[in-house]
This record gives C-alpha cells, structure tokens and sequence, in this order.
C-alpha cells in the first residue's frame, strides 16, 4: 500500500468536527470537595493531564456504615450509599463549608451552621484522623452511621478518584469516575422564566458555569458527540453525556423554606427534555481554565 493512500485511509477514520459559531464563556467555576457539602469557588483551574478533574473536587464523601462493603475504591457508588443532598437535602443545606490545601499538604475543611454562622467542624481531611473526626460529626448531625471515606492516597496531590453522580465516564472511560459538570446559565434562566422563580445555577451544582449560548443548546453537543476547546489555552473537553435531575437540588441553600421539585418542574414545562439539566465532560486536552475564557465548540458527528 502506497504511503499516500495509508494517509488519506487513517484520515478518513479519523472523527470529523464542523465549528459552531456560538461562543460559550465561563462565569464561575466550582468544587466540592465533600460530595453533599457546599461549593467552593475558583478563579482559575488547570487540568495537566487528561482524564483529570478539578482539584480535590468530590475527593470525600460521607459514607453509611452499613453500606461499607460497597465500597472498594475502584467503582463507581450511586449516591443513595451517602449522606449528601440527594439522602439528605433539608440537612446539607443547613450546612456552610469551606475547604482549603495549606503549602504544608494539609486539606482543611471547615463547616458553619448556614444561618448562625456558628463553627461546627473544623479538621485536615488529609489524616486519618480528621477524617474520622469529621464522619462523627456529621453522624451526630444527621443521627447516622457515617464514615468520610476517600479512594485517593490522602497524602498525594493526585486526585484518581471522584464520588461523582453520574456513571458516565466510569462506563465511557474505562471505569475512570472522573468527570466535569456543565451547567448553561441561558437554559437555568429557561427554567426560571417557566416556574416564575428565579434559579441560582449553583444549586445544580456545577463545576462549570457558562454564558452566551442559547439555551438548551448543550443537549446538542451530547448528541454529536461535541467537544469545547478553551480559545485562551487549548484545553479540550469531549462532553460525554446529560445530567439527570434528582431531588437532591429541592432545597435552595440560600432560603431553606423554598422547596421546588425540579425534576418534575423539568418534565412539565420541557417535556422534549424530560428531568434533564447539565451536561457532563471529561479533560481530553490539558490546558488551563479561567473565569472569563471562552470556548469554540466542536461539533462531531450526529
């Protein structure tokens, strides 16, 4: 075979993308370190390799006891196996938490009572200890048998594992957890218009919020396999899959007394949708992300 028509047959087998002319730009980024607790907000993440997540983003979670046999650090758990908002939504939302790496290689996590303000926990996630201390509060607080568990080494700065809700990229990536959620801005404010109330997009806890792109666009990019390539960087995501909706997010953080059933208010008024909000991707490029980047959007094939 001639070296030219082995060129021309590997390109032919290579994904083709066309260029949408819509520009997403990011507006927040976040991370939760403590799948269930609150978020923690960045400027600025980068993503050296591929595969990765944001840093310690889901790295703990709150484990029930009696599902430890569950756990072997390897596979992805639902969420119903957790004390986090999907179990517990009145309860961790009551709950103000703060999450920070010291140059010494400590995690430190702090919890406030969301209305007092009052100091609840206070601990470094990255021993042993703390992380028990941490799982006796928290069972004290709910009246559960928790454990904080975590499947990365506590002591490396190599996050392997993500408690994530999807199991997208466990079942698409070779049974990597980790993964980014997308949450569009136009298609919160869709909803908001609808329900007549207004949405916050943190309460769909996103790692990624973006702007100027018409709503509900982001389910395209799922269906043609699309992938976003940071303008200012280079990185490139490849979204994987939709986010369904749980009551996890019924309870507003920030007025405890506002309860709406978002999956059901989803399929009422976008019944074309169903309980879909978000999307979710995977690092398929290293660069890094800012507040205020914007992305050009790829889009394969349908």
């Amino acid at each position: 075979m001639s070296a030219w028509l082995l060129s021309a047959l590997t390109l032919s087998l290579l994904p083709t993308f066309s260029m949408s002319l819509a520009i997403p730009r990011v507006t927040a980024l976040y991370r939760y370190a403590v799948k269930g607790l609150s978020e923690d907000v960045l400027d600025s993440v980068t993503f050296a390799n591929t595969g990765v997540t944001f840093p310690d983003d889901r790295r703990y979670a709150l484990l029930q006891q009696s599902r430890r046999d569950r756990f072997d650090g390897k596979s992805w758990l639902h969420k119903e196996n957790f004390l986090c908002a999907f179990t517990e939504p009145e309860l961790m939302a009551t709950l103000q938490s703060y999450y920070r790496e010291t140059t010494a290689g400590e995690k430190i996590l702090t919890i406030v009572d969301r209305a007092s303000g009052d100091p609840l926990f206070m601990g470094n996630l990255a021993t042993e200890a703390g992380r028990e201390r941490l799982g006796e509060m928290m069972s004290e607080t709910s009246s559960q048998d928790v454990v904080c568990v975590t499947a990365s080494d506590p002591s490396s700065p190599q996050h392997t594992f993500q408690f994530g809700n999807t199991s997208s990229g466990f079942k698409q990536r070779d049974g990597d957890t980790r993964t980014l959620h997308i949450v569009n801005a136009q298609t919160v404010r869709s909803l908001s218009e609808k329900i007549g109330v207004a949405l916050d997009p943190r309460r769909f806890r996103p790692n990624i919020v973006i702007d100027d792109v018409d709503a509900w666009s982001e389910f395209d990019w799922v269906r043609s396999k699309a992938k976003l390539r940071c303008i200012n960087s280079g990185l490139e995501l490849a979204v994987i899959s939709k986010t369904v909706r749980c009551k996890g997010i019924s309870v507003d953080p920030n007025d405890l007394g506002h309860v709406l059933d978002i999956p059901e208010l989803l399929i009422k008024h976008f019944p074309e949708h169903g309980p879909y909000l978000g999307v979710y991707a995977v690092v398929d490029a290293p660069g890094k992300l800012s507040t205020g980047d914007t992305f050009e959007i790829l889009m394969g094939a349908s």
